[in-house]
């Protein structure tokens, strides 16, 4: 799961002046851009940097079910959403 989700990181721009951005290349993989659209759905728009939060957590974690986030740039509720998408992928059944 850390590894699809480091995979994924690859594909995010990010654009720091005036006005900051995060957006997802235009080589996203389809799942990607389907988990984007996803949050997109359910929290809003506006919510790539959260995702690129959710995705650098688990990434950087061994236990990504007990990782610590900050919850002022990704809310629980949208990273558990994530977890539960890389989940699918990474161990399908």
């Amino acid at each position: 799961m850390q590894d699809l989700a480091a995979s994924y990181l690859e594909h995010f721009e990010m654009n720091f002046g005036e006005d900051s951005s995060v957006e997802l290349s235009g080589k996203a993989p389809e799942d990607l851009k389907l988990l984007a659209s996803g949050i997109e759905e359910m929290f809003g728009p506006g919510r790539l940097p959260s995702l690129f939060e959710a995705l650098s957590v688990v990434a950087d974690s061994e236990l990504p079910h007990c990782a610590e986030v900050d919850v002022k740039v990704c809310p629980l509720d949208l990273y558990f959403v994530v977890l539960d998408f890389l989940g699918a992928r990474a161990f399908p059944t």
